[in-house]
């Protein structure tokens, strides 16, 4: 590794650095935050198409068994994302902000991480649309997939593709719980 020693332009350097890289993981969190949207509002599409298809009669209503599992892997895919750009945030934060802090001299720079943390990921007020979007779009949809297709489920493989199902959805549950207690309690 090769050292300079230390001048009055190195500390300028490390911050530069350290904002370039800044910079770069922002607009990875940017791209991450496009393509949760754009996997929820597939989700939504998809699973909304199978329901109209069922509704019209034009398929038949065993088609309803999709939905757990398409809701499951897309879903999996949002938290996927999540967990990525929770990841990301972590870095900035534990990594990114204490070389920018000490290098500065003020311990104001780089806080917003901290402060979504403990101000709106805490703050319940702040949380409830985004929960109840959540209670509303993730379980709901292959619960009442789930729920809708107990009548048609007259061969007995359609009940081990409806366990099968329930079995995901039950998973992606606790995945969620799990996930949202780490984002309250970091």
């Amino acid at each position: 590794m090769n050292e300079q020693p230390p001048g009055p332009e190195q500390p300028s350097r490390v911050i530069d650095c350290a904002l370039a890289e800044f910079s770069a993981l922002r607009g990875e969190l940017d791209e991450i935050g496009r393509g949760q949207r754009t996997v929820m509002s597939l989700n939504i599409s998809a699973n909304t198409a199978v329901a109209a298809f069922v509704l019209s009669q034009r398929v038949a209503p065993q088609l309803l068994l999709v939905i757990p599992y398409l809701s499951v892997a897309l879903g999996m895919l949002y938290q996927t994302y999540a967990n990525h750009a929770r990841y990301m945030g972590d870095y900035i934060n534990e990594h990114l902000r204490p070389i920018i802090v000490e290098k500065a001299g003020d311990n104001r720079l780089f806080g917003w991480e901290q402060h979504m943390r403990t101000r709106l990921y805490q703050d319940s007020a702040s949380r409830l649309p985004m929960r109840a979007a959540f209670t509303l779009i993730v379980p709901m949809i292959p619960a009442v997939g789930l729920i809708w297709s107990i009548p048609y489920l007259h061969p007995a493989w359609y009940w081990l593709a409806w366990c099968g199902g329930l079995t995901l959805f039950a998973l992606q549950i606790v995945s969620w719980i799990k996930q949202s207690w780490d984002f309250v309690w970091i």
